[in-house]
């Protein structure tokens, strides 16, 4: 095995966004445009295959909900159905447009972990390193 030099653009400290929630944590700002919505704070989940967001996030940017493809998604936890809609996602230094699930129920504390973003979405557009004893998240893009 050859060994290999990784590097990375960026690094986040997730500490302060994981104690209320083990997990790895990050702000995002989902916008079509015309329209932003607020901060979300955002799980990292490696095990979702979409970045998914509560269906509240849709309204907030004047989405019809019912207009984007419909997806059904299995979890360990059971199955929910959602609707695709490609949005611009902004994470720190990063923007980047991609097709995001909104779920059928909204997220609204006290289960802000539902909103992730996932292998479609986040992981096809950076390579991704967690220092979790040191709560650090390290990102490369690969926009390409």
């Amino acid at each position: 095995m050859t060994p290999q030099t990784l590097s990375f653009a960026l690094s986040f400290d997730y500490g302060r966004l994981a104690r209320l929630s083990r997990g790895v944590f990050v702000p995002v700002i989902l916008n079509t445009g015309m329209v932003s919505a607020p901060i979300i704070e955002v799980r990292i989940d490696s095990r979702s295959s979409f970045c998914v967001f509560g269906r509240q996030w849709a309204d907030a940017l004047s989405l019809d909900w019912e207009a984007g493809d419909p997806l059904a998604i299995s979890t360990a936890a059971g199955r929910f159905f959602a609707h695709l809609h490609q949005v611009t996602i902004q994470l720190l230094d990063f923007e980047w447009v991609a097709w995001v699930a909104f779920a059928e129920w909204d997220t609204m504390p006290p289960s802000p972990a539902r909103d992730v973003l996932g292998l479609n979405g986040f992981f096809d557009h950076f390579l991704a390193a967690i220092d979790d004893r040191a709560e650090k998240l390290y990102l490369e893009p690969r926009f390409s």
